[in-house]
């Protein structure tokens, strides 16, 4: 399955907009154009001041069957005040991007559910029936299993990984394509069914498989790429069309050769479309340029959101293995590679610069584990959602991460089974299974440099952080190193298991 999500999401208002009320409806009409020439199915998800709106409302008076309308769950003053709570945004901003009072882990759990009741009450009075997807940068975990249990919600979306982005950070989350959410966090898939919430959620912008994670790290010099004589790069690693990424065709023909034709494990998955409040910048022939070369993409379809997340729960009843690998940079061709794993229990990246190859990023997924939201409000400006680290080299003092030695040669991706990717180079491999993480005729050294609290105990490798409990052991042998210590295969390979 390869499928697009052509998803934009609208604002009434927005108060850093000079004019914004005119420049953001106006850029949602274009918008919306754009979807009915080229004939696909779309979604758009409205705010609940857009809602309301008379102008939004005849816009989307003619849509037919190709077009979803859904809820963008950001907070604005008229769904505060409809529930009867004050509003606490600066004077003069009726949509603050503030996590108080902007988003709903800013609110009790009852105040949650009484905010998405109105939410749902208002679309059906305007619509005739509940809508089927619910997205926002950030959702917690109440909001969603409200939205699942009581409206029988088909998708759920939130915002790519990021650190110190806007209002939020989202740490060590399931990549890309999409996961049932844990009962106590949703930003960690629940390994079991009784703890999942019946809503699949999707991961918005498109992020860039290599340079999203740490950004500037992998470019060339290790700095700011120039696109052309002395213009630096701009903006975030997505596909956003507002962005560098997102702006120039070949990038872009990049990004659908990792999502699409590159290994998958069955599913590959990604969303096209901008918010309205960019609107004071011309990004519709950036997201022309786009839908021209997704429509010339074979055997990928786009479909509404509602329409993928059903499709979804009917072929996979638990969280599956997915994958996304880029086998080229779209800023340094083969000299750097990257191959994403998730599954229901972790996520890892295994990434090739030059002659190093190391797994740069691995956290563990507990369904146990609460957001830190589940049953308080939020009461700083910002938000945090993460996972356990056991490899993080963007926030712990080692960034070299599990270092495979000796290992030489380009990688190559393929699919064991339908669980399992193998990445193979001329003189070792490793393979990701949802239940281990298995590494042949190499040795890897691992430095002890993560957030958390960590030591070795025989052959295991134990992590403490923020109260978590974990650890990883070594089906193989284990030597200890100053500061780390050392994997070593018994008969040509080792495994690595979690608890």
């Amino acid at each position: 399955m390869k499928i697009i999500n052509m998803m934009n999401f609208v604002r009434e208002v927005d108060p850093r907009v000079k004019n914004s009320e005119q420049v953001l409806y106006n850029t949602t009409c274009a918008e919306y154009k754009l979807c009915k020439e080229y004939g696909i199915e779309n979604t758009f998800l409205l705010q609940y001041d857009a809602l309301i709106d008379p102008r939004y409302i005849n816009l989307f008076s003619d849509a037919d069957d190709k077009t979803e309308l859904g809820i963008w769950l950001e907070i604005a003053q008229p769904l505060v005040e409809a529930v009867g709570l004050p509003w606490r945004g600066r004077l003069g901003w009726a949509w603050d991007w503030h996590v108080v009072p902007g988003f709903s882990m800013g609110y009790e759990p009852d105040q949650r559910k009484a905010i998405i009741d109105e939410c749902m009450r208002k679309f059906k009075e305007l619509y005739g029936c509940y809508p089927k997807t619910v997205g926002s940068w950030l959702l917690d975990t109440v909001t969603a299993a409200h939205l699942a249990d009581k409206y029988h919600i088909s998708a759920l979306a939130i915002c790519r990984d990021q650190i110190n982005t806007d209002a939020y950070t989202l740490v060590g989350g399931y990549f890309n394509q999409a996961y049932y959410p844990s009962r106590k966090n949703i930003f960690t898939p629940a390994q079991t069914k009784t703890m999942q919430i019946d809503a699949p959620v999707f991961r918005l912008l498109g992020p860039d498989p290599i340079h999203n994670y740490d950004n500037e790290r992998h470019l060339y010099g290790k700095c700011n790429r120039f696109l052309n004589d002395g213009e630096k790069y701009p903006g975030c690693y997505t596909m956003e069309p507002v962005w560098g990424c997102g702006a120039q065709p070949g990038i872009i023909d990049w990004f659908f050769d990792s999502y699409f034709a590159e290994e998958s494990l069955g599913f590959a998955y990604t969303q096209l479309g901008q918010e309205n409040a960019f609107g004071s910048v011309d990004f519709i022939p950036n997201l022309r340029m786009q839908l021209d070369k997704a429509l010339q993409l074979k055997d990928v379809r786009f479909m509404k959101m509602c329409d993928t997340g059903e499709m979804f729960k009917r072929v996979y009843p638990l969280t599956p293995a997915t994958a996304v690998c880029a086998m080229r940079d779209w800023n340094r061709g083969d000299e750097v590679q990257s191959a994403y794993y998730d599954c229901a229990y972790y996520t890892a990246n295994l990434l090739r610069d030059e002659d190093d190859i190391t797994l740069r990023a691995l956290y563990l997924f507990d369904e146990k584990v609460p957001e830190r939201y589940l049953d308080k409000a939020c009461e700083t400006w910002d938000a945090e959602y993460e996972n356990l680290p056991v490899i993080d080299t963007i926030r712990g003092k080692d960034t070299s991460g599990l270092v495979f030695k000796r290992a030489v040669g380009k990688l190559r991706t393929s699919r064991k089974d339908n669980d399992t990717l193998c990445v193979s180079w001329d003189n070792g491999s490793v393979e990701f299974a949802p239940n281990c993480i298995r590494v042949y005729t190499t040795e890897c050294e691992l430095k002890f440099g993560g957030p958390g609290e960590t030591e070795l105990i025989e052959n295991s490798v134990r992590y403490e952080y923020k109260g978590a409990r974990y650890c990883m052991t070594c089906m193989g042998e284990t030597q200890s190193i100053p500061g780390g210590c050392v994997f070593k295969p018994v008969d040509g390979s080792f495994s690595l298991i979690f608890s």
